[in-house]
Parts: C-alpha cells; sequence; structure tokens
C-alpha cells in the first residue's frame, strides 16, 4: 500500500510539474505573445483581435493560483516531520503568495474588461501595470517560501542537497531581483539580464525537485535528518 509521504510527494511532484506548463503558457505564450509594455497601441490592438487567446490565458493563471494552494499543502504533508513550525511557516508563504498573485490576475480581468468596453490604451495598460508590481511584490515573497524549502530540503537525508542548494540560490534570486526593481529602477536594464542569466537554474530548482519527488521520494523509509532546527 502506498505511504501516506508517498502520495503527498506525487501530487507535489505533478502540481509543480502542472504549474510550470499552465506557467509557460500563461506567461510565456500569451502574456510574452500580446502584450509589449513599451508599446500601448500593439498590445490593446492585440488584445482587441485575440481576446479569446487573453481569457485562456486568465483560466491559466487562476489554475497556478489552485495549484500553488495544492502544492503548499502537500510539501507541508511531505516535510513536516523534517522540522514542523519551519514547514507550516514554508507553507503559510506560498499561501499568501498565491493569494497576491490572485489579486494580481483580478487586473487582468479589468484589462480585458477595459478593452471591451472601448476604453483608451492608457487605462488598459495601467491595469496591466498593476498587475506586474502586484505580482512582482508576491515573488518578493515567494522567493522567502523557496529559502525556507531548500533549508527544509537540506536537513532531509533522504533528498539530494543539491536541490536544496538550488532552492535557496532561486530562493535569492526572486527576492533580490524582485526588491531591486522596486529600489533600483534606474537599472532596469541589469536587472533584466541578471534575470535572463539567473532564469535557468531559477526554474530547474523546482522543476528538478519536483521529477525527484515524483519518482524517487516517499520510497525510503523516514529517517530523522541528523541535525534539528532549533
Amino acid at each position: 500500500m502506498m505511504s501516506n509521504k508517498r502520495k503527498m510527494a506525487i501530487i507535489s511532484g505533478l502540481a509543480l510539474i502542472a504549474m510550470a506548463l499552465a506557467a509557460g503558457y500563461a506567461y510565456g505564450y500569451v502574456y510574452g505573445g500580446l502584450i509589449d509594455m513599451k508599446s500601448p497601441q500593439d498590445t490593446y490592438r492585440n488584445l482587441q483581435s485575440s481576446g479569446t487567446l487573453f481569457r485562456n490565458g486568465m483560466v491559466a493563471w487562476g489554475a497556478i493560483v489552485v495549484l500553488d494552494l495544492l502544492v503548499a499543502g502537500s510539501l507541508h504533508g511531505f516535510l513536516k516531520e523534517v522540522h514542523f513550525r519551519l514547514s507550516v511557516l514554508t507553507a503559510l508563504i506560498r499561501v499568501l503568495y498565491a493569494f497576491i498573485l490572485l489579486a494580481a490576475v483580478v487586473h487582468l480581468v479589468d484589462a480585458i474588461s477595459l478593452v471591451e468596453a472601448a476604453a483608451g490604451a492608457t487605462e488598459v495598460m495601467l491595469a496591466l501595470q498593476r498587475f506586474e508590481t502586484i505580482w512582482s511584490q508576491g515573488l518578493i515573497l515567494f522567493g522567502f517560501h523557496l529559502l525556507g524549502l531548500g533549508l527544509l530540503v537540506i536537513r532531509d537525508s533522504r533528498i539530494p542537497s543539491i536541490f536544496g542548494w538550488l532552492l535557496l540560490f532561486a530562493g535569492c534570486c526572486y527576492t533580490g531581483i524582485h526588491m531591486a526593481k522596486f529600489g533600483l529602477p534606474d537599472h532596469a536594464q541589469q536587472i533584466e539580464i541578471t534575470e535572463m542569466i539567473a532564469s535557468l537554474p531559477m526554474a530547474f530548482a523546482e522543476i528538478g525537485f519536483a521529477f525527484w519527488l515524483l519518482f524517487r521520494a516517499g520510497r525510503q523509509r523516514f529517517s530523522p535528518p541528523f541535525t534539528a532546527l532549533s
């Protein structure tokens, strides 16, 4: 019979992989293909001609929010024996991030509603800017979630420590990059380059961990980590 820990690992792995696919569609394909913050008129025309695609992207954003909540709970179930309080805190941070993301997505709904109401391009772009600002603020918090997750992974002798270090790296990148976007607006180009360079290891941190959870985690008997967080 499959153990509860194995079930939590499979749920976490599947949800993380599904989330990556949904994010690739919602942000990489739909948002990236239709929205150009430097060209309001092109963006406005794209939304006029591809409203259905944009709405499909919003459905994917909604799925991401639900998956974030699912991951928060299932990873807590998998890692709570490592350090219960840190696991709870890490899960709660991801839950809070999910609700911030949901608040950001509301402004995507506003943007397409403004297009349908024949509002000006300026109003539409303001709605899109609010989405990006709120989401970026949420990603600062998401970085702290990954830091907590990385610490838990490193402390768990069942999990290859490389995933813990990658999660710590990704957490530092998310928090640092998005704090810099607010604190250092005059260095936007340098921040963008840094984000592009760091994006591959940032993505691999969660995706690599997701595949390990799906195919390897929970098959061993649990043994407490050799050290414990106080």
